[in-house]
């Protein structure tokens, strides 16, 4: 029988070894998702700490913050969409974001067909997956760097949006899953998908701005959160695309200010304490995620090979795209080595695990696995590189 104060020590658990992921961090500066992962796998498959009764309730538990992460990503990534924002500025960053996800998803399709046998789709739902680069590391790092406004723009809309088009492509091959679609049936049923996430995001966004201009509370920015919450759960309800919904919401709340001054609203947002809400819940889903995906995971050579070479193919897609766009060549070596694989992808494997399409689900599940801490270690060790380097022509620089 699993005892409550069992569940309760495994969650504190969890919790602070995500403090102590987070220090280790700052102290060595080797990513968070490598540390935290790795100390899940010393807790069960390795050292067998913690109970297995408990991981299986953990697991069952995926679910839950996969839906709250999903929230909380697109409810971040609509809020960074700034209508202030030129497009020219932001352009390079939407096509890399776009070909981050497209082009691993249309490339392992192929591969894993062509060399494991694997169908299409799920080659495909691989690619979707791994597309994602994470902001939690990109971001920090980019924020630290010496560079140009345009430079960390670009950065930043890559790395932000290329976790929503993860997203969406990823339960738009899903959909694939669930029966047998021809061409019209299938467009039909995406068009359906979609318009009823579209128009109830629009609606609810509309009305709660105009709520907030009557609130005068300092918690709005709290329940501001449990809308996006209350709006997933209804949009899923209705069969709809949820995470679109979130998505338009949270660019409605994210462009307040212009729309607040186009209508003549008086809004009471405080973006500030709306920051430390959600940058709280995502520490507590990312640590979840990136512990639990250490204990249920399974210590084999076939698959770190595997990933390895899914690994390759990603830094080859990611020279390929971004060499052929960016001519600048100390940006476009940046841009290179910030390609490590997060939370969305931990997030999205585990939803694709608890699917079940077996054996597909769980061989996505161990190669997402190793692919993030590989993806991690080796654009940290670029950045070090990059930074060394920096750090010596300005030695020069000074010198001469």
């Amino acid at each position: 029988m699993i005892s409550t104060d069992g569940i309760l020590i495994t969650l504190a658990l969890i919790i602070l070894i995500g403090y102590v992921g987070d220090y280790l961090f700052r102290l060595t500066r080797i990513p968070e998702a490598v540390i935290l992962m790795l100390i899940g796998l010393l807790l069960v498959p390795v050292s067998h700490v913690v109970p297995t009764k408990y991981v299986a309730l953990l697991r069952n538990l995926a679910p839950l913050f996969g839906d709250i992460a999903l929230v909380m990503i697109m409810f971040d990534g609509g809020r960074r969409i700034s209508f202030r924002t030129p497009i020219s500025s932001s352009g390079l960053g939407l096509a890399l974001a776009m070909l981050d996800v497209v082009m691993p998803s249309a490339l392992l399709a192929v591969v894993m067909n062509s060399f494991l046998g694997w169908p299409l789709v799920y080659g495909a739902i691989l690619g979707a997956i791994l597309g994602e680069t994470t902001t939690t590391v990109i971001i920090p790092v980019a924020t630290r760097l010496s560079i140009s406004d345009s430079m960390y723009n670009t950065i930043v809309v890559e790395a932000t949006f290329n976790s929503v088009v993860s997203i969406l492509l990823f339960y738009l091959l899903t959909i694939l899953l669930t029966g047998q679609f021809s061409a019209l049936s299938y467009t039909r049923y995406v068009i359906s998908y979609f318009s009823i996430a579209v128009f109830l995001g629009l609606i609810m966004g509309i009305l709660w701005l105009l709520a907030l201009s009557w609130i005068r509370s300092a918690k709005a920015y709290v329940v501001t959160i449990g809308i996006a919450f209350l709006l997933y759960g209804v949009v899923d309800l209705l069969g709809g695309a949820a995470v679109v919904a979130v998505l338009i919401f949270a660019v409605i709340i994210g462009n307040h200010d212009v729309i607040s001054d186009y209508f003549g609203l008086r809004l009471n947002i405080d973006e500030e304490r709306l920051n430390i809400v959600e940058g709280e819940l995502e520490f507590l889903v990312r640590t979840f995620f990136y512990v639990l995906i250490g204990m249920i995971s399974i210590i084999s050579l076939y698959y770190a090979i595997l990933a390895m070479a899914i690994t390759g193919v990603l830094l080859a897609i990611r020279y390929i795209e971004v060499y052929s766009i960016v001519r600048d060549s100390r940006f476009s070596t940046l841009l290179f080595a910030l390609a490590p694989r997060g939370l969305t992808a931990a997030v999205l494997a585990s939803i694709f695990l608890n699917m079940g399409y077996n054996p597909y689900s769980t061989y996505v599940f161990l190669v997402t696995f190793m692919v993030i801490i590989f993806t991690n270690i080796i654009s940290s060790g670029l950045l070090s590189l990059i930074v060394k380097e920096k750090v010596k022509s300005e030695e020069q620089e000074m010198k001469g």
